[in-house]
């Protein structure tokens, strides 16, 4: 009798298990979702042609620096374009000019850049219309 009432225990521990685990899976609900994955050549830029344009006035101020930006590869002009001239420093957006396509020409104004606060040219790039790094 009590083997019989021992399986009987095992039995119903087993079915008491089983069906919380159950519950647990059931009461789950996760709607319908996609995912992707993929694969694309990222190009760069070539700056060419840059001139630091100096104040008339005082030679020491940097007025603009101006360069010819174009693809590595392919046909994506760029379309924005922003430059650092201090490393840690802000972001200046520059002004675009189709040029022999697909170089632009790039003018990034300044007014008051004193000429020795620029310790680097960091030129930021792309083919598509973005906000400033």
């Amino acid at each position: 009798m009590f083997r019989n009432l021992k399986f009987l225990l095992i039995a119903l521990f087993v079915i008491a298990i089983a069906g919380g685990a159950y519950a647990f899976a059931a009461s789950n609900t996760v709607p319908d979702s996609t995912a992707g994955s993929g694969a694309s050549t990222v190009g760069g830029y070539t700056v060419s042609s840059i001139v630091y344009d100096l104040d008339a006035a005082n030679p020491t101020i940097v007025d603009a620096i101006t360069f010819t930006i174009a693809p590595d590869s392919g046909t994506q002009k760029a379309v924005a374009v922003f430059v650092q001239t201090e490393l840690s420093g802000n972001w200046t957006s520059c002004t675009l000019v189709d040029g022999t396509l697909p170089a632009v020409n790039a003018t990034c104004t300044f007014g008051t850049l004193a000429l020795e606060d620029v310790t680097v040219l960091n030129v930021v790039a792309n083919s598509t219309t973005d906000p400033t790094p």
